[in-house]
């Protein structure tokens, strides 16, 4: 399997789901910030692995790390629809073969990174955080990873859904922004 193809659908998976599960008004619960919270950090490894120069060894046992930790988390395990399972990764022990790095997707997974860790930052601010900008910054995000699914592409999930270009998943992502944050990440924009 593809390596960003995996990835990619992994993140696709984990932001649609956050943004539908997002209350941006109301009380948060302790349990719902902190999975909230570790959820978003484990998307955020995830586009750190997608960033890294591809290591056949690295990136499968990155991996199994991560299939491992959504199967332990009850929320998440019921949400990433997995076709897949752990005993076939371990069996085939090279899960992922390849990587097709095309250099135009680079500035979208560092846009992704930043992204993600903006929404950390605005959850680290405690009560203080502003509930709306991280409302933004997910809904800006659950489309860009969209670049990196295929009908045809074989993943763990299978999803067989057909991804999109990336001018489309900019200008999305762009729909979603405020005047402050088209500002904060123009240089990820091509127009």
């Amino acid at each position: 399997m593809e390596k960003n193809a995996v990835f990619g659908e992994l993140l696709y998976v984990g932001l649609v789901f956050e943004k539908g599960r997002y209350k941006s008004n109301g009380i948060w619960n302790l349990s719902y910030y902190k999975s909230l919270k570790s959820h978003i950090e484990l998307l955020r490894e995830i586009a750190k692995c997608m960033q890294k120069e591809f290591n056949i060894e690295n990136d499968n046992y990155f991996l199994r790390k991560v299939y491992y930790q959504i199967q332990r988390d009850a929320i998440l395990n019921k949400v990433y629809p997995f076709k897949v399972s752990i005993d076939e990764i371990n069996k085939r022990n090279c899960f992922i073969t390849v990587c097709n790095s095309d250099r135009e997707y680079v500035k979208l997974i560092k846009l992704i990174i930043e992204l993600l860790e903006s929404v950390i930052f605005e959850l680290g601010k405690g009560l203080k955080k502003d509930k709306e900008k991280i409302c933004r910054l997910i809904f800006a995000l659950h489309n860009l990873p969209r670049v990196y699914l295929g009908k045809e592409n074989c993943t763990l999930c299978l999803l067989g859904q057909e991804g999109i270009d990336l001018d489309t998943a900019l200008e999305y992502s762009k729909m979603s922004m405020d005047e402050e944050m088209k500002v904060c990440y123009k240089n990820y924009f091509f127009n």
